[in-house]
């Protein structure tokens, strides 16, 4: 069993982790890691090539006092030769005369550290380190003997008695530099840098952070809002490319959703209206069976009665037969199972046949059905049965609004590129505000007196949606009093002929 304190521990931990998974947080992180190791990559590298310098710089130095107290030494030596021609230049008075003078005034200006001068042997001839004045003026410059420094020999001859030469060697070692304490300014200096531009770089990455996780955070404020409801809510602008393109894609998906929803409510009104429209329309011919039902199980009716009342039954059942199919017909269609067996032949055919099969109805009613097709072939990729059915609704539907004594025409057309069918009628019109709803589903016109009553609604609808599974389109067109024209045009496929 976990103790309290693991709890409290294993909480932190996770709190540590789920800061660190903040973008902003790994963005500081980032910009304070890359100027850390640029400064630690910077003293590492001053570190190795600064002593280095220093010391090079320094053996030089000291290189160039030890010729330059060989120098003096010559110098010393040619001074005394012309001062006393007849002194024998011997080793006891270059110790003592010559020697030691030169390696102090060497070791005081010249060197500014200790001179030796040695006999090739290794016998000392001289040594000299700067006195307490020089010692005193050198630190107060900030400078000290450096060990780290090695010593610098130069060999140098000089003339005794009766032309012997002799071999001296000249050694400065321990030269008063300001390595150590530069050397300790510079690490100083770095970690001063190093901290300040640390400092800096976790202010810039702050406001780096913030500039670019602040329209991060309004894109997921607007999203949020987007997802409460508020479809309207689009991604602004921000002047980051990435953003503004994740934005526009935000849009972009906002909009199409947007439009779905729009879509999707509409068809549930539609479904609303269409459940409302069908229950309005079986229920006329429901209540109408059952009064005949009732009338005639309850009442006396006599042999001619009943026979009207079976008739008027008969017509129900036929309509809701009719309306049955349509509702059928405009499932299947919604459904996208309404297939069709599209064949090539000649359009003459359905529009022949059609019109021959409403004659007899038409001639009933008085209205003269007529036709007028090409005497060439229409050749054409359709489906007959469909083109059956467009046709018998739309010439249904023309007779049906059209009084006695009236004419409906059938036309077709071959055109380039389309084939158009045209139903003519001199009914009473449409008006031109309910144009835009006449293949509207259950829509039925406030023009057309009883011929309202007797129909579904639904003829038109599904004569627009046969035209529009052919690829085509369906227009009308009317003036009240002077009939209506009803327009399909059905386009050719490429590579069809005429």
């Amino acid at each position: 069993m976990r103790s309290p304190r693991s709890d409290s521990r294993l909480g932190t931990i996770r709190g540590l982790a789920g800061v660190l998974q903040r973008l902003n947080v790994r963005l500081v992180l980032i910009l304070a890691s890359v100027a850390l190791v640029a400064l630690v990559v910077s003293g590492v590298a001053l570190s190795q090539i600064l002593p280095g310098y220093f010391a090079d710089e320094a053996e030089r130095r000291a290189e160039t006092a030890a010729i330059a107290t060989r120098l003096l030494v010559r110098n010393g030596a040619e001074f005394l030769a012309q001062r006393r021609p007849s002194w024998l230049l011997t080793r006891e008075l270059r110790d003592t005369q010559l020697l030691q003078p030169a390696a102090q005034e060497a070791a005081n200006a010249l060197a500014q550290g200790t001179v030796e001068i040695t006999y090739l042997d290794g016998s000392r001839a001289a040594l000299a380190l700067p006195d307490a004045a020089t010692d005193a003026a050198l630190r107060a410059q900030g400078l000290q003997p450096d060990p780290g420094v090695d010593a610098v020999s130069v060999r140098g001859d000089l003339l005794l008695t009766a032309g012997q030469t002799v071999t001296l060697i000249y050694t400065v070692d321990d030269v008063y530099t300001n390595r150590v304490a530069t050397l300790q300014r510079v690490n100083g200096t770095l970690v001063g840098a190093g901290l300040a531009a640390l400092a800096v770089s976790l202010f810039v990455g702050v406001l780096a952070a913030r500039r670019l996780t602040g329209p991060l955070a309004r894109l997921r404020r607007t999203s949020s809002k987007f997802a409460q409801g508020a479809l309207d809510e689009r991604a602004p602008v921000f002047g980051i490319v990435e953003v503004d393109e994740l934005g526009r894609q935000f849009n972009v998906m906002a909009d199409q959703l947007s439009e779905s929803v729009r879509l999707l409510q509409d068809d549930r009104d539609q479904l609303r209206e269409f459940v409302a429209d069908v229950s309005h329309e079986l229920r006329t011919p429901i209540a109408a069976l059952r009064t005949f039902t009732e009338l005639q199980r309850d009442g006396e009716v006599s042999p001619e009665q009943r026979q009207e009342f079976l008739d008027r039954s008969t017509e129900q059942i036929n309509r809701l037969e009719w309306m049955s199919t349509n509702l059928l017909d405009l499932s299947r269609i919604d459904a996208g199972i309404f297939p069709l067996d599209v064949r090539w032949g000649d359009l003459r055919d359905p529009v022949r046949e059609v019109v021959e099969a409403h004659a007899e109805m038409a001639e009933h009613r008085g209205i003269a059905l007529t036709s007028e097709v090409p005497t060439s072939p229409v050749m054409l990729r359709f489906d007959r049965e469909r083109i059956v059915q467009l046709l018998t609704n739309l010439i249904g539907n023309a007779l049906k609004f059209t009084p006695r004594g009236g004419e409906v025409v059938v036309g077709l057309r071959d055109g380039d590129g389309a084939a158009e069918l045209e139903v003519r009628d001199s009914g009473p019109g449409i008006p031109a505000a309910e144009l835009p709803l006449v293949f509207d589903r259950f829509f039925r016109g406030t023009n057309v007196g009883e011929a309202r009553a007797s129909g579904s609604g639904l003829g038109l609808a599904i004569a627009r949606s046969i035209v529009e599974m052919h690829g085509g389109t369906i227009a009308v067109a009317s003036d009240l009093g002077k009939g209506a024209t009803f327009t399909v045009r059905l386009p050719r496929v490429d590579g069809e002929g005429q």
